[in-house]
């Protein structure tokens, strides 16, 4: 994936225009007319997928060879940007929410690009840029903030899912209001049946957010429903890959993966294998199951660049066990669910904090397991 995803950067590089657009489809065999070929959110891959080439990698040759070019691409975005927001833009592509507003996933493609850009900047040292596009990616949040929140119902950009994501993963809201707007977005999902009604942009910032929130028990039930829209509905559907609309239904366009985000929660929080916040190339991992529903057990393993890592865990009852794997040159912070008594760690590991139902330990090379009394909400 490493060499692919390179390869993909190229691509993109390859078919950058002379004022700096990054085509939607690579390679740009037709031009598509206005958004189709110019959305911050298909671009923006060009920024997004070498940063994640780092934090998963630590690959900065890639950050370095095409930091111009990123840079050259924010410059072009910007001659559409007024006043912090890039009202240019598909939409939440594509959502059955009419209300929500095109200028939201403007802005919230181009915040994310901006974001990372700053990241990017700090990584190769120049502090400078750093503080410019973090600058630039505070000054857009706010100004969708001021523009779309709405103070007296705790709402934004209409009150639509899709909007209110965008609004949370991004910062998008005034200090102190974020819990409101994350009530609202609960609220909005339990009054659908658990159902999400939004498009692709939003779609992986949902899970982000809810799973952020300590909220997996919503996303449980959101991937368990089989009634339009969901995954289980696709699936009795007879669908072999994702549709493009999040409904599912036939004669649309098929294969459309950016569907598949929930992927992501299901290795990174259900078995709860993933990097901390602050690791590269998974470094310092982080083992924090989400022990939600009626499920009994799960497990993920993934080939690090220093080796094998894994966590599977299994409950009998309330009674929990976790075990983790971390490769040699690894450490890793487990986060051990416990709702009665005190968890049962091996010799090694060693406690470093307890908050409400979480015990956490850190521990280096080796198989540790861990027990615990875990009875999961309903």
């Amino acid at each position: 994936m490493r060499s692919y995803l390179r390869k993909i950067v190229r691509d993109m590089a390859d078919a950058q225009t002379s004022d700096g657009l990054i085509p939607s489809t690579v390679p740009d065999y037709v031009e598509l007319p206005g958004t189709y070929r110019n959305d911050a959110n298909w671009g923006g891959a060009f920024v997004l997928v070498p940063w994640q080439l780092y934090t998963t990698y630590g690959d900065t040759d890639t950050l370095r060879t095409y930091y111009p070019e990123m840079k050259k691409y924010v410059s072009f975005l910007e001659q559409k940007v007024a006043d912090g927001i890039l009202d240019y833009s598909l939409g939440d592509w594509f959502t059955p929410d009419k209300t929500f507003p095109k200028a939201v996933s403007g802005a919230y493609g181009y915040w994310r690009i901006v974001n990372a850009l700053s990241d990017i900047a700090r990584v190769l040292g120049d502090d400078a840029g750093a503080a410019t596009y973090r600058a630039k990616a505070d000054a857009s949040a706010k100004a969708l903030s001021d523009k779309f929140y709405d103070e007296a119902t705790g709402m934004f950009g209409g009150g639509g899912q899709g909007a209110g994501v965008l609004a949370l993963d991004m910062g998008a809201y005034p200090d102190g209001q974020r819990t409101r707007l994350l009530d609202h977005l609960v609220t909005s999902v339990k009054n659908a049946d658990y159902h999400l009604l939004l498009g692709e942009i939003a779609l992986p910032a949902a899970f982000r957010v809810l799973s952020e929130a300590g909220r997996d028990d919503i996303v449980y039930k959101i991937a368990t429903q089989t009634t339009s829209p969901s995954y289980g509905y696709q699936v009795l559907a007879g669908n072999t890959t994702l549709g493009e609309s999040w409904d599912g239904g036939s004669g649309q366009s098929q294969n459309h993966f950016m569907l598949g985000a929930i992927d992501a929660w299901f290795s990174h929080r259900l078995a709860g294998l993933d990097q901390t916040a602050d690791s590269v190339g998974y470094r310092e991992l982080r083992i924090a199951p989400a022990v939600v529903g009626d499920l009994t057990s799960a497990r993920a393993a993934y080939t690090t660049p220093y080796g094998e890592a894994a966590s599977q865990w299994r409950r009998d009852g309330d009674a929990l066990t976790l075990t983790a794997r971390v490769p040699a040159g690894s450490t890793a912070r487990v986060e051990m669910p416990v709702t009665s008594g005190d968890a049962t760690a091996p010799k090694g590991a060693r406690l470093v904090g307890e908050d409400g139902d979480v015990a956490t330990y850190e521990v280096g090379f080796g198989t540790w397991t861990f027990r615990s009394a875990y009875a999961p909400a309903q």
